[in-house]
């Protein structure tokens, strides 16, 4: 049992176990803002996203990326966000904490900045 847990903490350590990390490149498609009077546990403004050339080794299929978003506040600098038709570069990371983010995968985007 001792060698079974040595292990598993050797792999967490080292590799992360397999969890899938990089940077991607998307087009702003479109955006879903706030209304005036909604307060941000109502409402979130949206920006929807699409990827733009070849996603990179071992990055989930196109397909997953469907209607993907992020918000305002995934971006590195504050006050910086984008319009449509921009491309942004988003910090991809599998999470393996038992939620589903990103159309059932256990996938966020963050850490977005202008390209």
């Amino acid at each position: 049992m001792r060698k079974i847990i040595a292990a598993l903490a050797a792999c967490l350590a080292l590799t992360a176990c397999g969890r899938w990390e990089n940077e991607i490149r998307f087009e702003v498609t479109r955006i879903n803002p706030c209304y005036d009077g909604y307060s941000d546990t109502l409402c979130t403004t949206r920006l929807y996203l699409a990827p733009v050339g070849e996603l990179p080794s071992g990055a989930p299929e196109p397909d997953a990326f469907k209607d993907a978003f992020v918000e305002p506040d995934d971006f590195a600098s504050d006050g910086v966000t984008a319009t449509t038709g921009d491309e942004i570069i988003c910090a991809a990371r599998e999470v393996s904490d038992g939620f589903e983010y990103l159309n059932g995968l256990p996938l966020t985007l963050e850490q977005c900045r202008k390209a």
